[in-house]
């Protein structure tokens, strides 16, 4: 094997990779891409790898065939093959209900998708449960949620269709399917993936966690492409092994890796397989023992994605798609099916082909893997920009697909890709005209004060904070965003909003540049970019309404944006300020989160884990009432400072009492947060513990047991 751009074969092979070169970089520099890497399999032999650009642009990093990519939804397949080892075992079966391993999988708007669901009907998108990814993940792809709350979460989604009745692509729903291999096995499902597949197969370049991957720095860093061309460098990946939605995405590969998964799926499911015998993947030294198992089943049809393009199929299995080539429908889940209004058609003069495949896009990176049983045939592409600007995998894909088995005619690719790249730089200025021909012109608010407070939705773990704005002292102009908003106390999932009609607001970046600076390039959708409050009849707000599914979808999904209903968020009502007590601290300020909690929380005899990402404190109802109820001047006077700078929100707290911080703004504690265990009160401050910035504590007035 080769690399960057030359092929094993034979002079006399008919596919020429290394033809290809040119139009490959013309694709990614269309979309301004930092990086990609590619490999091609055929008859189970690695004949092709190619990379070039920059997969880590500070370091000056080229990519290879070892360079780590996240693959984000290709992690499906993975976690449908971890299902097929458990069924295999004995440990789960496809057609057993899921409450039946999941007790806490009750769906609170049908139930009966909850009592009869089976783990088929997860993994071929078949439940009906709106795909709602943003009561997952915020600004700058972070999720709002923790691991622990998945299975609540997506308990509670809204219906979109009828159990059963079509396929619907959703993230969350395969975030259950790895909490429920995480329950049968005592282990999380990123671990059982580690060690059941990936070690068997030599998979030593791939992993589900960031601290797990190798410590060579041969690792892609993610992109934002700006207007200018010019990169933004995105944080590493929150997408991984114990966070929401982990088993719809958190592997993270190579091309070499994943051309070995490729061999291994295609082995497991062909006719005959016999997994008593050792397989080979590379070469007879490196024989191994394939550890898959189920794939047949796995990999076979079990919903249609459309009914178009009649007389070919366009199915999904489990955790796999399948196309019969020609298809319209490839990549229909990727940023570029929205890019063209007629989507490129590979094989249209050929006998039909079956490729079953998948693609993958999350916080700056975009995969396409397609695999051809029938030849014992992959073709992997990875690329490190985010989907906003365009997916340059899956054309590179089809481009290397068409050269592999000469399909007719030839589809251009470099056009295609200049027509995706202008089209996506039409869309800021198509989001800004809707924008403003959508709003009723000349309408006012109520005052300002009306909209400030928490507003909550404990279905979903998802608090808002809406507080005003202190205007710039160095302004010379009144600022149109008077408010600013906070989701569950997290430091950057904030927006300031400016009015846009009636009670209705909005945080409309000031350009492509600023959404992707932001974070909110997976939000320029008009409904997302809008919070709208809602009145009670004695015209005081009592909550807003947040259309947090709008019209986002991966794949065809027909009317979902009339069916799903925005979410509501209830006003926590404040506490009477007649039964907020001021506490004494004895003096203890604290200086850093370690030294408060020490001194103070674990002298109450609370029970106190460390070191830990989230400290999780458990304070008994009596905790507040073993300080005297007058306050020091001490405290009181760094209570008002802190009071000063946030407008009045700190020291009177609308959820429970007393809210003692040393960045508010950053740390809000919501009300989901705070929940009743018996006789005590379940305490999660997000925050590490060695941040002092960050701290929040949230001290309870007296509550009788």
């Amino acid at each position: 094997m080769t690399v960057r751009g030359h092929t094993t074969e034979s002079p006399e092979t008919q596919y020429q990779f290394d033809n290809l070169l040119p139009s490959i970089e013309k694709v990614r520099k269309a979309f301004g891409t930092p990086s990609l890497a590619c490999g091609v399999l055929h008859h189970d032999k690695v004949v092709f790898t190619h990379g070039i650009g920059y997969a880590d642009v500070e370091k000056a990093l080229v990519p290879d065939a070892d360079t780590v990519y996240p693959v984000a939804s290709c992690t499906k397949s993975f976690t449908t093959a971890c299902c097929g080892i458990l069924v295999e075992e004995g440990k789960l079966a496809w057609t057993e209900p899921v409450q039946s391993y999941l007790p806490s999988f009750h769906t609170s708007k049908d139930p009966e998708i909850g009592k009869r669901a089976t783990l088929l009907d997860l993994c071929s998108h078949g439940t009906g449960l709106a795909p709602v990814d943003h009561l997952v993940c915020g600004f700058h792809d972070e999720f709002w949620i923790t691991g622990d709350q998945q299975v609540q979460t997506t308990s509670n989604l809204p219906v979109c269709y009828d159990f059963r009745s079509r396929w619907l692509y959703n993230n969350s729903i395969f975030g259950l399917v790895g909490e429920l291999i995480a329950k049968v096995t005592g282990q999380s499902s990123g671990t059982f993936l580690e060690e059941r597949i990936f070690k068997p197969l030599g998979m030593a370049r791939s992993s589900t966690k960031a601290d797990n991957q190798p410590s060579d720095g041969n690792i892609a860093r993610g992109y934002s492409v700006l207007d200018d061309g010019s990169l933004l460098p995105l944080s590493p990946s929150a997408l991984e092994d114990g966070n929401p939605q982990g088993g719809a995405g958190y592997v993270r590969s190579s091309v070499r890796d994943m051309l070995t998964w490729a061999s291994a799926v295609m082995e497991a499911e062909a006719e005959g397989f016999d997994p008593s015998h050792a397989s080979e993947n590379g070469s007879k030294e490196n024989s191994v023992r394939n550890p898959l198992r189920q794939m047949q089943l796995i990999r076979c049809a079990h919903r249609p994605i459309t009914l178009q393009d009649a007389g070919y199929e366009n199915t999904y299995g489990l955790g796999w798609f399948r196309h019969m080539l020609p298809s319209s429908w490839l990549g229909s889940i990727g940023p570029n099916f929205a890019l063209f209004p007629d989507p490129p058609v590979i094989n249209q003069a050929g006998p039909p082909r079956l490729t079953i495949a998948h693609w993958g896009e999350f916080d700056g990176f975009l995969t396409a893997l397609y695999t051809f049983p029938t030849t014992r045939s992959a073709v992997v592409v990875m690329v490190n920009s985010a989907p906003g600007r365009g997916d340059p995998a899956d054309l590179v894909a089809q481009m290397l697909t068409q050269e592999l088995f000469d399909m007719q005619p030839r589809v251009d690719f470099e056009e295609y890709a200049k027509k995706a790249a202008n089209t996506s730089k039409q869309l800021w200025a198509a989001l800004v005209e809707e924008w403003v021909s959508k709003r009723v012109q000349n309408t006012d608010h109520g005052q300002i004060d009306d909209y400030v407070g928490s507003f909550t939705n404990t279905e979903y773990n998802l608090t808002i904070n809406v507080y005003k704005l202190t205007p710039e002292p160095t302004s010379t102009r009144k600022s149109l965003e008077v408010l600013g908003f906070n989701v569950n106390s997290m430091s950057r999932q904030s927006a300031k909003l400016r009015h846009y009609h009636y009670d209705t607001w909005t945080f409309l970046p000031d350009s492509r540049d600023d959404a992707s600076r932001k974070g909110m390039e997976g939000f320029l959708s008009l409904p997302l970019l809008l919070l709208s409050f809602v009145r009670d009849k004695t015209g005081i707000v009592c909550g807003l309404d947040w259309d947090l599914q709008a019209e986002t979808c991966e794949g065809p999904a027909p009317g979902i944006s009339s069916i799903v209903a925005p979410i509501r968020f209830h006003r926590v009502k404040a506490a009477h300020p007649d039964s907020i007590e001021s506490i004494d601290l004895r003096s203890i300020i604290p200086n850093s989160p370690s030294e408060f909690l020490h001194k103070t929380l674990k002298r109450q005899s609370c029970r106190f884990k460390t070191p830990v990402s989230h400290s999780e404190i458990l304070i008994n109802p009596r905790f507040s009432t073993s300080f005297p109820q007058r306050a020091s001047n001490k405290v009181t006077r760094w209570i008002q400072e802190v009071d000063a700078q946030t407008n009045g929100k700190a020291a009177r707290s609308p959820i429970w009492g007393l809210e003692l911080a040393s960045q508010p703004k950053d740390a809000y504690l919501s009300p989901n947060q705070i929940k009743h265990h018996g006789p005590s009160f379940h305490i999660r401050v997000r925050t590490s513990i060695s941040a002092a910035s960050a701290l929040m504590i949230s001290l309870l007035p007296h509550i009788d047991a």
